[in-house]
């Protein structure tokens, strides 16, 4: 049976040739051809199509058809087809007979497929008859369509332009396609090789687990490779310490669309997995998982390290204070025992000139005396002897001098002086009492006398606006002490007494003894008070309520760390605006001065 195989190209030719085409006889026949597509007269590119048919008569038949609208060539044999088939470019278009005698169209057909050259050119078959199995069979075998003959015209160069839009669809998809793919493939390779050379693990898995890529680092701990872990589950080749915490964070992460990151340990190793889920279909999420053992660790190292150098610091600062407190302390003891040394000294200096000083004057006193009597024996001697002018000018010498008032006044003078001697050597025992010299151990003291020694020392600094009332204990016993030091007690109780009083005011000192073998020495103020959030502090090293340039804050620590030094208390009562008052409570009996010198 006659059959016509039609090929068409849309690649363009530029040199024209001859094809030779062989026939059963074995002549030939030229056929005009190119190596390049024939284009029309508007510069369109024409296509070519292949007539394949072991009859002259219809290969010309066809030939006529197309001419005009399609560059034609034709072939007598399956083999020929096939050749001219192969030859670059190809035709666009075969029509193909499907009778022939030395190769079938079936045949012919399906050496076409099987070549890479060929498989995608259109093939159409031309036959006489067809029923369903002849169809169906040829279609099975690639045929894009059948004609019957006889031919017409219109009906051929429209199945032709169908097809060959439809190659050039073909063509154009199939060509874009390979453009996305090689860009995929090229992505994919460059996506991968930065996937490869991060030096964390990252995978994209499923919500339940299924590895769809892994990059080289997250496969070397499961001692594989990514293309080995395509499609297994995550999750099994996890250990379930670690499997379980993270498929939780995986399946939060998918139901909430919400990033997520956690710690999580793995052997002795501990790593942060950090999940973000990925948008579309599938649902899938992509993990990170990097080892931050060594940064944990160095971390947790740190903050060791800074909690120590924080205690250290502490410590080191608790150890300045203690050793700023001690050095203030030593300088104000330093400072009392200098104060002291130097009432001594001014005391003992004064002592030896206040005691000639007094004995001239009393000498002086009665030399006066003998003076005035002879004095008075003359005026009753002269007065017998001499002219009355002589008496008369003695007498107005006397008057002129005032001598009955000189007479009358001096003694009284010299009384008054040998009162303020008697005045000074109180001052100085004051002085001498107050610093105790010559104690510098423990022993009994009279407390009353203490405190009115301090009085005396203080006095300018209360007589001006504080009235001194005292009320004391007439059967208060004698305490053992060191007098030197409850003395400064005493004298920073007052000068905080008469400082608190702004105008005038009174300070009033009360002592009692209690059965329980204590004294109680009170000393009250109405001066401003002190508020109650202070109270807590009063006994703080450099604590002041007072002025800058006023107070140092260290006389009531001083006065705390003596009274404790005596194993006694100090206790405090305060209302703003109405007064203060300070009671030191002390032990009668005689302390065990070892124990209190290693204590203190």
């Amino acid at each position: 049976m006659p059959g016509i195989f039609l090929l068409c190209t849309q690649v363009p030719r530029r040199k024209t040739r001859k094809l030779a085409l062989m026939d059963k006889s074995g002549e030939r026949d030229m056929v005009p051809a190119s190596e390049g597509e024939q284009t029309s007269g508007a510069g369109a590119v024409v296509p070519t199509i292949l007539v394949v048919d072991d009859s002259r008569i219809n290969l010309k038949g066809v030939s006529r058809m197309l001419e005009g609208h399609f560059h034609v060539l034709t072939a007598e044999s399956g083999p020929l087809a096939l050749q001219i088939a192969a030859q670059t470019p190809p035709p666009d278009l075969i029509l193909l007979d499907v009778m022939m005698p030395e190769m079938d169209g079936y045949e012919v057909i399906q050496r076409l497929r099987s070549s890479a050259a060929t498989r995608d050119i259109p093939v159409i078959f031309v036959t006489a008859r067809v029923n369903d199995e002849d169809e169906q069979h040829g279609l099975s075998l690639g045929a894009a369509d059948y004609i019957t003959k006889p031919l017409r015209p219109a009906i051929l160069l429209a199945r032709i332009r169908n097809h060959l839009k439809f190659k050039q669809a073909q063509d154009v998809l199939r060509d874009h396609n390979a453009i996305l793919e090689s860009r995929v493939l090229e992505r994919t390779a460059t996506l991968s090789a930065v996937l490869d050379s991060a030096d964390q693990l990252i995978a994209m898995i499923t919500p339940e687990g299924v590895i769809m890529a892994i990059n080289r680092i997250g496969a070397e701990p499961f001692h594989s490779t990514p293309a080995r872990l395509y499609g297994q589950n995550l999750f099994d080749l996890l250990p379930p310490e670690f499997g379980i915490p993270v498929s939780d964070q995986i399946a939060e992460v998918a139901s909430t669309g919400r990033t997520s990151e956690i710690d999580a340990a793995r052997k002795d190793r501990t790593f942060h997995v950090t999940v973000y889920p990925v948008p579309g279909n599938p649902p899938r999420v992509v993990v990170y998982a990097s080892d931050v053992t060594d940064r944990v660790a160095a971390e947790v190292e740190l903050r060791r390290e800074r909690e120590q150098l924080a205690t250290s610091l502490a410590h080191q600062r608790e150890l300045n204070r203690k050793l700023e407190d001690a050095q203030n302390k030593l300088l104000q003891s330093e400072k009392m025992a200098s104060l002291g040394q130097l009432a001594a000294g001014v005391a003992h200096e004064l002592n030896n000139p206040i005691g000639f000083v007094h004995s001239n004057v009393s000498t002086l006193e009665g030399y006066l005396g003998s003076i005035f009597e002879i004095i008075r024996a003359y005026d009753e001697k002269v007065t017998a002897a001499l002219a009355p002018a002589d008496v008369a000018d003695l007498l107005a010498l006397k008057k002129e001098k005032d001598f009955d008032f000189l007479q009358e006044d001096i003694f009284p003078l010299l009384s008054e002086s040998k009162d303020g001697l008697f005045r000074v050597q109180a001052i100085v025992q004051n002085l001498k009492d107050f610093s105790r010299v010559g104690e510098t151990g423990w022993g009994w003291a009279d407390l009353h006398a203490c405190i009115d020694s301090t009085l005396n020392i203080i006095a300018n600094e209360l007589k001006y606006k504080c009235t001194v009332v005292k009320h004391y204990d007439p059967t208060l016993p004698q305490v053992h002490c060191i007098a030197s030091q409850l003395n400064q007690v005493f004298m920073n109780l007052l000068v905080n007494a008469g400082h608190a009083i702004e105008e005038k005011g009174e300070i009033t000192i009360t002592t009692r003894h209690s059965p329980d073998g204590t004294v109680h020495i009170s000393i009250a103020d109405t001066g401003v008070g002190i508020p109650d959030e202070n109270l807590e502090h009063l006994f703080e090293p450099f604590f002041t309520t007072k002025p800058i340039g006023k107070g140092t804050g260290l006389g009531l620590s001083i006065t705390y760390g003596i009274v404790g030094k005596h194993r006694g208390t100090i206790d405090v009562a305060s209302v703003v605006g109405k007064g203060t008052t300070f009671t030191v409570n002390l032990p009668i009996d005689k302390v065990d001065e070892a124990t209190l010198t290693a204590n203190g």
